[in-house]
Protein backbone atom coordinates (compact mmCIF):
# COMPACT_ATOMS: atom_id res chain seq x y z
CA UNK A 1 0.00 0.00 0.00
CA UNK A 2 1.45 3.59 -1.02
CA UNK A 3 1.22 6.28 1.14
CA UNK A 4 -0.59 9.13 -0.70
CA UNK A 5 -0.08 11.84 1.81
CA UNK A 6 2.97 13.76 1.01
CA UNK A 7 6.44 13.33 3.51
CA UNK A 8 8.09 15.96 5.01
CA UNK A 9 10.65 15.88 2.47
CA UNK A 10 8.36 16.45 -0.08
CA UNK A 11 6.87 19.31 2.10
CA UNK A 12 10.28 20.79 2.36
CA UNK A 13 10.83 20.95 -1.42
CA UNK A 14 7.60 23.07 -2.02
CA UNK A 15 8.17 24.93 0.34
CA UNK A 16 10.42 27.03 -1.77
CA UNK A 17 9.73 28.45 -4.96
CA UNK A 18 11.50 26.08 -7.63
CA UNK A 19 11.67 24.64 -10.59
CA UNK A 20 9.84 26.48 -13.78
CA UNK A 21 8.21 28.42 -10.79
CA UNK A 22 11.52 30.31 -10.71
CA UNK A 23 11.11 31.81 -14.45
CA UNK A 24 7.45 32.95 -13.70
CA UNK A 25 8.94 34.73 -10.66
CA UNK A 26 11.56 36.53 -12.91
CA UNK A 27 8.77 37.46 -15.59
CA UNK A 28 6.72 38.88 -12.31
CA UNK A 29 9.38 41.04 -11.00
CA UNK A 30 10.97 42.28 -14.73
CA UNK A 31 6.25 42.97 -15.64
CA UNK A 32 6.33 45.94 -12.87
CA UNK A 33 9.66 47.25 -14.42
CA UNK A 34 8.84 46.94 -17.80
CA UNK A 35 5.30 48.90 -17.82
CA UNK A 36 7.23 51.41 -15.47
CA UNK A 37 9.50 51.96 -18.18
CA UNK A 38 6.94 52.20 -21.09
CA UNK A 39 4.94 54.64 -19.25
CA UNK A 40 8.15 56.75 -18.53
CA UNK A 41 9.17 56.32 -22.05
CA UNK A 42 6.45 55.97 -24.50
CA UNK A 43 3.06 56.60 -22.50
CA UNK A 44 3.59 59.77 -20.60
CA UNK A 45 5.76 61.75 -22.99
CA UNK A 46 2.60 61.55 -26.06
CA UNK A 47 0.97 63.17 -23.09
CA UNK A 48 2.60 65.74 -22.83
CA UNK A 49 0.94 69.22 -24.05
CA UNK A 50 2.76 69.36 -28.00
CA UNK A 51 2.99 65.69 -28.44
CA UNK A 52 -1.02 65.49 -27.12
CA UNK A 53 -2.16 68.73 -29.48
CA UNK A 54 0.20 67.05 -32.77
CA UNK A 55 -2.06 63.42 -32.42
CA UNK A 56 -5.57 64.70 -31.44
CA UNK A 57 -5.66 68.19 -33.06
CA UNK A 58 -8.16 67.59 -36.59
CA UNK A 59 -5.60 70.22 -38.21
CA UNK A 60 -2.36 68.34 -37.51
CA UNK A 61 -1.09 65.69 -39.97
CA UNK A 62 -0.84 63.06 -37.56
CA UNK A 63 -4.07 63.31 -36.30
CA UNK A 64 -6.36 60.13 -36.02
CA UNK A 65 -9.49 60.30 -34.36
CA UNK A 66 -8.48 57.07 -31.99
CA UNK A 67 -5.14 58.67 -30.83
CA UNK A 68 -6.86 60.43 -27.18
CA UNK A 69 -9.13 57.23 -26.60
CA UNK A 70 -5.91 55.01 -27.57
CA UNK A 71 -3.73 57.31 -25.34
CA UNK A 72 -6.20 57.40 -22.24
CA UNK A 73 -6.33 53.27 -22.92
CA UNK A 74 -2.37 52.78 -22.39
CA UNK A 75 -2.33 55.34 -19.64
CA UNK A 76 -4.89 53.83 -17.65
CA UNK A 77 -4.63 50.17 -18.67
CA UNK A 78 -1.16 50.68 -17.66
CA UNK A 79 -1.11 52.08 -14.31
CA UNK A 80 -3.72 49.46 -13.63
CA UNK A 81 -1.63 46.56 -14.54
CA UNK A 82 1.50 48.53 -12.64
CA UNK A 83 -0.82 48.07 -9.78
CA UNK A 84 -2.24 44.22 -10.31
CA UNK A 85 1.50 42.94 -10.92
CA UNK A 86 3.08 44.20 -8.24
CA UNK A 87 -0.18 42.90 -6.03
CA UNK A 88 0.34 39.69 -8.00
CA UNK A 89 4.36 39.84 -7.32
CA UNK A 90 3.68 40.24 -3.19
CA UNK A 91 1.43 37.51 -2.96
CA UNK A 92 3.49 35.06 -5.19
CA UNK A 93 6.48 35.28 -2.85
CA UNK A 94 3.89 34.67 0.24
CA UNK A 95 3.09 31.62 -1.78
CA UNK A 96 -1.14 32.47 -0.98
CA UNK A 97 -3.31 30.20 -2.06
CA UNK A 98 -4.97 32.28 -4.63
CA UNK A 99 -1.81 32.80 -6.46
CA UNK A 100 -2.52 30.18 -9.17
CA UNK A 101 -6.45 31.60 -10.01
CA UNK A 102 -5.31 35.38 -9.08
CA UNK A 103 -1.84 34.65 -11.78
CA UNK A 104 -4.40 33.41 -14.35
CA UNK A 105 -6.70 36.37 -14.04
CA UNK A 106 -3.79 38.71 -14.76
CA UNK A 107 -2.48 36.31 -17.35
CA UNK A 108 -6.57 36.78 -18.93
CA UNK A 109 -6.64 40.46 -18.37
CA UNK A 110 -3.04 41.19 -19.79
CA UNK A 111 -4.03 39.26 -22.63
CA UNK A 112 -7.54 40.98 -23.44
CA UNK A 113 -5.59 44.30 -22.77
CA UNK A 114 -2.77 43.56 -25.36
CA UNK A 115 -5.38 42.23 -27.82
CA UNK A 116 -7.58 45.39 -27.49
CA UNK A 117 -4.39 47.29 -28.12
CA UNK A 118 -3.16 45.46 -30.50
CA UNK A 119 -6.22 46.40 -32.35
CA UNK A 120 -6.41 50.28 -31.60
CA UNK A 121 -3.17 50.53 -32.80
CA UNK A 122 -3.32 48.93 -35.90
CA UNK A 123 -6.48 51.18 -36.68
CA UNK A 124 -4.13 54.38 -35.94
CA UNK A 125 -0.79 52.53 -37.22
CA UNK A 126 -2.09 51.12 -40.63
CA UNK A 127 -1.88 54.48 -42.41
CA UNK A 128 0.85 55.74 -40.07
CA UNK A 129 3.51 52.93 -40.76
CA UNK A 130 2.02 49.58 -42.54
CA UNK A 131 5.09 47.61 -42.03
CA UNK A 132 5.61 48.03 -38.06
CA UNK A 133 5.04 44.71 -36.37
CA UNK A 134 5.82 45.53 -32.92
CA UNK A 135 2.28 45.42 -31.92
CA UNK A 136 2.12 41.77 -33.53
CA UNK A 137 4.62 40.87 -31.66
CA UNK A 138 4.21 41.99 -28.81
CA UNK A 139 0.43 40.41 -28.83
CA UNK A 140 1.93 36.93 -30.49
CA UNK A 141 4.42 37.00 -27.21
CA UNK A 142 1.69 37.63 -25.00
CA UNK A 143 -0.67 35.25 -26.49
CA UNK A 144 1.57 32.56 -26.00
CA UNK A 145 3.20 33.11 -22.79
CA UNK A 146 -0.83 33.22 -21.33
CA UNK A 147 -1.00 30.16 -22.95
CA UNK A 148 1.99 28.27 -20.96
CA UNK A 149 2.08 30.31 -18.13
CA UNK A 150 -1.98 29.69 -17.39
CA UNK A 151 -1.79 26.16 -18.04
CA UNK A 152 1.58 25.07 -16.00
CA UNK A 153 -0.90 27.45 -13.16
CA UNK A 154 -3.70 25.31 -13.81
CA UNK A 155 -2.20 22.09 -14.01
CA UNK A 156 1.50 21.68 -12.50
CA UNK A 157 1.50 20.04 -9.06
CA UNK A 158 4.77 21.85 -8.67
CA UNK A 159 1.73 25.08 -8.14
CA UNK A 160 -0.59 23.04 -6.55
CA UNK A 161 1.85 21.99 -3.76
CA UNK A 162 3.87 25.65 -3.57
CA UNK A 163 0.79 27.50 -2.95
CA UNK A 164 -0.47 26.51 -0.23
CA UNK A 165 -1.10 29.86 2.32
Amino acid sequence: MTNSLPSNADEEKYAKIGGWLILCAIGLVLYPVQTAVSLYTEVIPALSAENWSRLTSPHSVAYHPLWAPLLIMELVGNLGFLALSIWVLVNFFKQRKFVPKLTILFLAANLIFVALDYYFIQRVLSSIDPGNMAPTINFVRTLVASILWGSYFLFSKRVKRTFIH
